[in-house]
């Protein structure tokens, strides 16, 4: 009589683990791409809380929706505008930097 029942063989032992490996690496990896961004994150959330530390101490006294009001107003002006579109500028056309230093 033949046996119906499925057998595993070394193959697709082989073949289950491998595949068990590579979802924990994947776990790894994904983890590691979590941690990097994270750490990119706070870096840049320390920088601004310094930015806002040297430059403006006496925001420290204001709620965030009251900094929220104060931004929204900044950010409106013409003069911050201006500001906003020269350094996009820059960014986006790094040779003009070394033109105007000269």
């Amino acid at each position: 009589m033949i046996n119906n029942e499925v057998t595993v063989n070394k193959g697709v032992e082989n073949a289950e683990k491998q595949l068990q490996q590579a979802k924990n690496r994947l776990t790894q990896e994904k983890k590691k791409a979590n941690d990097a961004r994270r750490r990119i994150e706070n870096r840049h959330k320390y920088m601004m809380g310094g930015v806002v530390h040297k430059y403006f101490p006496e925001c420290y006294s204001f709620e965030e929706d009251e900094m929220n009001e104060i931004l929204k107003a900044a950010l409106a002006t013409q003069e911050c505008k201006k500001v906003i579109s020269d350094i996009k500028f820059r960014a986006t056309h790094p040779q003009s930097k070394n033109e105007e230093a000269r």
